[in-house]
């Protein structure tokens, strides 16, 4: 009789090393991409583009750094911020 190991969260998507098997299979084509446009034509723009990419699709915790990037724009550019003061009493005067 066969035993078999499921993980434990059966609904979470598919990881090989710190990218998901879709981001990896990207940053895999980007690199022989890049790799033939550098022996072609002697650029490395492709290869920049591939690199950022892989750095900010790596996942740690089901959070990739695009979306601390993506919550740190919400956060400082796109909302309001609301800033209250009130008027404290003072304890030091005599």
């Amino acid at each position: 009789m066969k035993s078999y190991r499921y993980p434990e969260n059966l609904q979470a998507k598919p990881k090989l090393w710190f990218w998901n098997v879709r981001d990896f299979a990207l940053i895999c084509l980007g690199a022989v991409i890049s790799a033939l446009c550098f022996v072609k034509l002697g650029t490395l723009i492709p290869l920049a583009a591939t690199i950022s990419t892989a750095f900010t699709t790596f996942r740690t915790d089901e959070t990739a750094v695009v979306d601390y990037m993506k919550n740190a724009a919400h956060y400082f550019l796109f909302t309001q911020q609301d800033y209250r003061w009130q008027k404290g009493e003072k304890n030091n005067e005599p």
